[in-house]
């Protein structure tokens, strides 16, 4: 498993050297690495199959190699993250903007829970794309963190350093639980650390904003050796709460593995008695509570509802439903949608579910307490690819340590009828466990929503093919009068809501109407090259609709020539094929098909009309149609009556046949007149 293993390492090396290739035009430095990790990655690959034994002369020289080893994926990863912020130094999420705008606030004796986030926004440059939306279409502008969210920046901000601080804390972060996983997993699965922490999920998660990061160190330390609270002795056993308090003032997903790690308490020390291991557990939980009020205490007493409703925001209800969880049967299948409250409902079905049937199988499942929170966060509402992944290098620390330090003697003891009273009973109970969760999920996905929508038309921006308008169909089907709000998801990620230029703010039962929709801001325009649809929300109850995917005509048309590398004489033809192409780009052998070539000047003060003759159109016409043969291919004769320095570049598309708006760009053709 070490050669393996280390095999994996040496493999995460060589990609690391491989994705850092692209920067080395602009940034020289990185060839370095570039080489080095590569070179590093080589050897970590080949040396461990040479079987050359645990010598005592090799075992420092092994420790220097894989500490090394651990050294150049940590290099190589904060490079990635430099490199990264460099290109797009905007926030990309509402989150990490709003805790380093607290910190700013904090720092300055102001109560964040009682100021509006809504600054942050455009001080940390944050995309509209990344807000939060309420179903009424308004942004969360409030804190929605405990207080350590904020709090660990602003030592930093009194130093001086601002300049995403937040960004680069949480790829630190990530860091530190890297090498945290390597430190703790037994000897032979070290190097998956550096595989696990070198994953694009968790790095993208990372720089992209999802503070989970900053949260993950001090989980992994409650996770480690979390038995040891029950079994241990002296101060050493209160480092697991006093971690799991810090990790829950940190963000609330610790919260949901909180009541599973108290009943693996209570269940681990039951056999010295049920006293002594309600005892234990109420030990667990003051350690843990006390320390999650420490850094939150005086925000607490200052304003003690501002706080609380700053901290359960994410679960209060009435956020706009994402993600990929079984959301998605409503968000993009359409399977219920008409109560957004049943998936929360559905998630305490699946917490109570999940802890029935983790009492009942103790201690075969306490290898997987830390990571039973993530099934309860894939079905509720808002089911985010971070809150399925961000317990995973916590179940592996969990799994390997607990497991070493018990083995699996008392593992049997789940079944033996002695601590769990009869097998029967245990049946019943793991039947009630699944039965009640799959009822709920079942009525989630069959309450029908109360809306029908259907994009009827809509208008795109041309050249630059995004959708700035649509035309809907909205009928409601329900007994009661609905308020609409929408908004357009493209690739699962939902847009600012757009405005409704026309149409009526209330829909009366049974009633039809059409609304005109358009787009707030530009990131909120989809693309028209690809498939978005409209998703149409209420309140009272919290309720989605959505149409069916809006999927453009897929054909779009390639030039033949690719390119044009030599001085064309003003005089001469060059002769432009567009042919008509699948998503495929394979041929459509369709005729009658027009096409249109457009023509124009890209200077570096802006554009300039060109004057090529197109089919013997007037010099400059712009664009000029030409239909398709029977093979599917337009043909267009440019020739050139005037030298420029810039050339003329050619672009070639189609046109809806019904809403008329353009689509299936080619790419561009730049073609240089000169006068011999």
């Amino acid at each position: 498993m070490s050669c393996l293993s280390w095999t994996l390492a040496g493999a995460v090396l060589i990609n690391w050297s491989i994705q850092l290739l692209g920067a080395v035009t602009v940034y020289p430095w990185v060839a370095a690495l570039v080489v080095i990790a590569g070179a590093w990655g080589l050897v970590t690959v080949i040396v461990p199959w040479l079987r050359l034994g645990n010598r005592i002369g090799l075992l420092p020289w092994r420790m220097v190699a894989s500490w090394g080893t651990v050294g150049m994926v940590l290099a190589c990863y904060l490079a990635w993250a430099f490199l990264q912020i460099h290109a797009s130094p905007g926030y990309g999420t509402d989150e990490i903007a709003f805790d380093q705008y607290a910190a700013v606030l904090a720092s300055h004796g102001v109560n964040p829970y009682l100021h509006s986030m809504l600054p942050a926004f455009a001080k940390y440059n944050v995309s509209p794309d990344g807000f939060t939306y309420r179903v009424n279409g308004s942004p969360v502008t409030a804190l929605s963190y405990p207080s350590l969210a904020f709090l660990l920046y602003v030592p930093f901000l009194l130093l001086g350093w601002s300049t995403q601080l937040a960004v680069m804390m949480n790829a630190l972060a990530w860091a530190v639980a890297i090498v945290a996983v390597f430190l703790v997993l037994p000897r032979p699965y070290r190097p998956l650390a550096l595989v696990l922490g070198s994953l694009a999920a968790y790095d993208g998660y990372a720089l992209g904003g999802v503070t989970d990061m900053l949260y993950l160190p001090l989980l992994i330390g409650a996770a480690y050796r979390w038995t040891d609270f029950v079994h241990g002795s002296g101060w050493r056993r209160y480092v697991g709460p006093v971690s799991l308090g810090l990790a829950m003032a940190v963000k609330q997903t610790p919260w949901l593995v909180a009541p599973f790690l108290l009943v693996g308490v209570v269940l681990e020390a039951r056999p010295r008695g049920w006293g002594r291991s309600l005892r234990g557990a109420m030990r667990y939980v003051a350690a843990a509570g006390l320390t999650f009020l420490v850094p939150n205490l005086y925000y607490l007493a200052l304003s003690p509802r501002a706080w609380l409703h700053g901290v359960l925001t994410p679960l209060s209800g009435g956020i706009v439903p994402a993600g990929q969880g079984v959301i998605g049967f409503s968000l993009y299948l359409r399977l219920g949608g008409g109560s957004l409250a049943a998936y929360s409902l559905l998630a305490v079905a699946v917490l109570l579910g999940l802890l029935a049937a983790y009492a009942l199988t103790y201690p075969v499942a306490r290898p997987v307490t830390f990571v039973l929170a993530s099934p309860v966060l894939f079905f509720a509402s808002r089911s985010f690819g971070s809150y399925l992944v961000a317990l995973l290098p916590v179940l592996v620390v969990s799994a390997t340590s607990t497991e070493l330090a018990h083995g699996n003697g008392d593992r049997p003891g789940a079944w033996s009828g002695r601590q769990l009273g009869r097998r029967s009973s245990r049946a019943i109970g793991l039947a009630a466990s699944v039965a009640i969760p799959a009822g709920a999920l079942l009525y989630a996905v069959s309450v029908n929503t109360s809306l029908a929508i259907r994009v009827t038309g809509l208008r795109s921006t041309g050249q630059l093919a995004t959708v700035e308008q649509l035309t809907l169909q909205a009928t409601n089907r329900s007994g009661h009068e609905v308020y609409p709000h929408f908004s357009v998801d493209q690739g699962g990620a939902i847009t600012t809501f757009w405005q409704v230029a026309a149409g009526p703010r209330a829909l009366g039962p049974g009633r039809t109407a059409r609304y005109t929709l358009r787009a707030p801001n530009f990131p909120a325009q989809p693309s028209i090259a690809g498939g978005f649809q409209v998703m149409a929300f209420t309140t009272r109850p919290g309720s989605v609709a959505e149409t069916v995917p809006y999927i453009p005509d897929v054909e779009h048309v390639t030039l033949t020539p690719e390119a044009v590398n030599q001085p064309i004489p003003i005089g001469a033809t060059v002769k432009i094929q567009a042919r008509l192409v699948n998503q495929l780009d394979q041929p459509v052998y369709e005729a009658g098909v027009p096409v249109y070539l457009g023509q124009v000047i890209y200077d570096q003060l802006g554009l300039i009309y060109s004057e090529a003759v197109i089919n013997g159109r007037p010099p400059g016409q712009t664009p000029v149609t030409a239909y398709t043969n029977a093979n599917g291919v337009a043909t267009f004769d440019v020739i050139g009556t005037q030298a420029t320095t810039d050339p003329v570049y050619f672009e070639a598309n189609l046109v809806n046949g019904t809403q008329f708006f353009p689509y299936g760009y080619s790419s561009i053709l730049a073609v240089r007149f000169s006068r011999s």
